[in-house]
């Protein structure tokens, strides 16, 4: 890419008209009253109506202004605001349009080091409404790449090693999508993933785009069901809960919190029917619905984001007094296990790799069963922009303390897993994989000291 590409500071499409009367400027802005200002100086002024239309670089804003810091005062005052937008040109075409996130974003203000760059390990290229789009968890704005943008960026990728000579990576490092071939990283920076920092910034406040219950889908596409169909399979009944004695025998909430451990190892007997009964009773029950259609509710003893209970439990169960071998699922409105078939070989791996996840040794004897959290995420992404994965995965946290809580009361031995393969329970399931999808896995059995 040849040295002439520009890095432009303009106002961006919120500000319609700029009118100037001396040092008196008046701004006119979408979503905003007219803006009225005096400018400090006539030469602030102009730097001001600089930004007006195509722009202008940095060094020409500080010429025109007459020094650096007349205008940082400029720029900063406008990047604040968010009416900012930057695009890189070159002699013929616009090649990026730059759009920020948030009032603290502004690119670098210095020309990148005299050493070799690269495309940020925290930047993606992706497909949004149409158009491509560089993005980044640690960049606050937004880069809308033209055809000749496109063709730029894969001159740029297609050497091993972008070097400074490559005046379209020079810009995309002033705004943060380039970095350093080896960059000079923090250590607590160099923790962070991509995708870590992406679901991060894309699920928080921190940056101006639309989250939470926006009802996004409402009038394009019916609410998932509120309750998931019955899979085929043998129905199980589950024995019946003694609530009474439940009441009776359960002890002190902060007795419970005290002995809650995670236990790795199991007695010489497998879990009995009713006391697996009884486990899922007090942990997934559905103790109600209110509402209807796009509105139905759910309750069940844990709280859920929206009270949209997405989340669906499956039994991977290796030994059980009453089940065979296999992977259930456990209809929590009606208390009933269903076995789904074929599934005896994905429940033993789903066990081994709870195993792995736990650490066991070979030898160590293997959990009587896993349970395997998963999520019906489009109904919960239906009503919540951007942070369904996020509520998801706030919801299995709080579903594992009430399992290793009422575990601990029945003297079981639980044990979440920090990791899992969502693979084997979707081979089972045999359906579309972004209608449901496991996101966590818990361990159950008798202690060995029982």
């Amino acid at each position: 890419m040849a040295g002439s590409v520009r890095l432009l500071y303009r106002f961006g499409a919120r500000i319609r008209s700029i009118d100037r009367d001396g040092d008196r400027i008046t701004l006119q802005a979408d979503d905003l009253k007219p803006l009225t200002f005096v400018a400090p100086t006539a030469v602030h002024a102009d730097a001001v109506m600089a930004l007006h239309g195509k722009g202008a670089t940095l060094a020409e804003l500080t010429n025109i202004a007459g020094s650096e810091t007349a205008a940082a005062y400029v720029v900063d005052r406008f990047a604040r605001a968010r009416f900012l937008e930057w695009s890189v040109t070159d002699d013929r075409d616009v090649l990026a349009e730059v759009a920020s996130l948030a009032g603290d974003y502004l690119p670098r203000a210095v020309p990148p080091p005299g050493e070799r760059l690269a495309l940020c390990r925290l930047a993606c290229l992706r497909r949004h409404d149409g158009q491509a789009i560089l993005d980044s968890g640690a960049v606050r704005a937004r880069a809308t790449l033209s055809r000749a943008g496109i063709a730029a960026l894969a001159d740029s990728l297609a050497e091993r090693q972008a070097v400074t000579g490559d005046a379209f990576a020079a810009a995309l490092w002033q705004l943060g999508f380039f970095d350093l071939v080896e960059p000079q990283e923090s250590d607590a920076r160099r923790t962070w993933q991509f995708a870590d920092l992406m679901l991060h910034e894309a699920s928080r406040f921190n940056r101006d785009q639309p989250l939470g219950a926006t009802y996004r889908f409402k009038g394009g596409m019916a609410p998932p069901p509120a309750i998931k169909p019955t899979p085929p399979g043998e129905r199980i009944e589950l024995p019946p809960v003694d609530v009474a004695e439940f009441a009776a025998t359960s002890r002190p909430l902060d007795a419970v919190q005290a002995r809650r451990r995670s236990i790795k190892h199991y007695a010489a007997r497998p879990i009995s029917l009713g006391q697996m009964s009884a486990f899922l009773w007090r942990v997934g029950r559905t103790t109600g619905h209110r509402g209807a259609g796009d509105d139905t509710v759910i309750s069940r003893p844990y709280p859920s984001g929206g009270s949209l209970n997405e989340l669906e439990l499956y039994l991977a169960v290796r030994r059980c007094e009453g089940l065979v071998p296999a992977v259930y699922h456990y209809d929590s409105h009606v208390h009933v296990l269903t076995r789904l078939a074929r599934s005896t070989a994905a429940a033993g791996r789903i066990i081994e790799r709870s195993a792995q996840a736990m650490a066991l040794p070979a030898e160590a004897q293997r959990p009587d069963l896993t349970i395997v959290i998963s999520s019906r995420l489009p109904r919960v992404a239906w009503k919540y922009d951007a942070v369904a994965y996020r509520l998801s995965l706030l919801n299995v946290g709080v579903v594992f303390e009430l399992m290793y809580l009422v575990a601990t009361d029945m003297g079981l031995a639980p044990c979440a897993n920090g990791s899992g393969n969502s693979r084997p329970l979707q081979e089972v399931l045999d359906g579309d994989p972004f209608e449901e999808a496991a996101i966590g896995e818990f361990c159950l059995a008798l202690p060995a000291s029982r």
